[in-house]
């Protein structure tokens, strides 16, 4: 079973380029994991936490998907997909907002049977261009699929390849992995690794720190690294123009 309730997964964020130059940032993050059919009730269960309300911690409509109803977005794409099971249950895993603000370089959103089986999946990518692309894909047997790139996110990479997504499910914790392709190599991957733990006013307050700084954290780091490219010689490649907003399905495969 993939998932029964909220939770809160702190662990680490892994980027490594393989292609055409090497480079490694690592840093620590906590997400939240939420239903998207419950995301009212946060607002009457806990002060610390709100659903489109101004609150310390939040999830906001504005932020997710085509900006209307995060529940009926995300359901809208996977009632497209050709799943083995009608999905009855959707879990969204994001970095909250802090006093309204947030940066979600990816939400997954894992779409269950009513059994707590894993039947669809949609990856929803936001650029710094103020862009959005979701891969919605039905999940088969296994933990990997994949997808064709089709949307301009780092500077330094076109918009294509194919992505390789690894989702690992454990009793404490869950792995994310994404890898790009460029034809047939690998060119980058990106890891997160957490750990699970209760959500829970007394678990926000301990991460306090460490969610309170996370939305800055974020996007100093990924325009620090980018500095940094530039320095190893790397140069932008031209941006294509895409809709705001655009979400596309993907056949799946092991």
């Amino acid at each position: 079973m993939m998932f029964t309730g909220p939770a809160l997964f702190t662990g680490s964020v892994l980027h490594r380029r393989y292609r055409p130059k090497r480079h490694e940032l690592c840093y620590q993050v906590a997400d939240v994991l939420l239903d998207v059919d419950q995301l009212e009730g946060l607002n009457s269960s806990t002060w610390l936490f709100g659903y489109n309300r101004k609150r310390l911690f939040g999830i906001a409509d504005r932020n997710h998907g085509d900006g209307t109803s995060i529940a009926l977005h995300v359901r809208g794409l996977m009632d497209n997909l050709s799943t083995r099971q009608p999905v009855k249950r959707i879990f969204m895993l994001c970095y909250p907002a802090v006093l309204g603000f947030v940066f979600n370089p990816i939400t997954v959103y894992f779409g269950l049977s009513q059994a707590g089986e894993w039947l669809a999946v949609v990856y929803e990518v936001n650029n710094t261009f103020g862009q959005r692309h979701s891969y919605a894909l039905a999940v088969e047997e296994g933990t990997t699929h994949s997808a064709a790139k089709q949307f301009y996110v780092s500077p330094f990479n076109p918009a294509e390849g194919e992505y390789h997504f690894d989702v690992r499910r454990y009793e404490d914790g869950l792995r994310l992995n994404i890898s790009l392709f460029e034809q047939g190599k690998l060119k980058l991957c990106a890891r997160f690794d957490g750990k699970e733990r209760p959500f829970s006013e007394a678990e926000l307050i301990k991460g306090l720190a460490r969610l309170v700084m996370q939305p800055l954290k974020v996007i100093v780091a990924i325009h620090w690294e980018a500095a940094k490219l530039y320095l190893k010689g790397l140069r932008p490649v031209a941006r294509p123009w895409h809709e705001k907003f655009k979400a596309t399905t993907h056949s799946n495969g092991d």
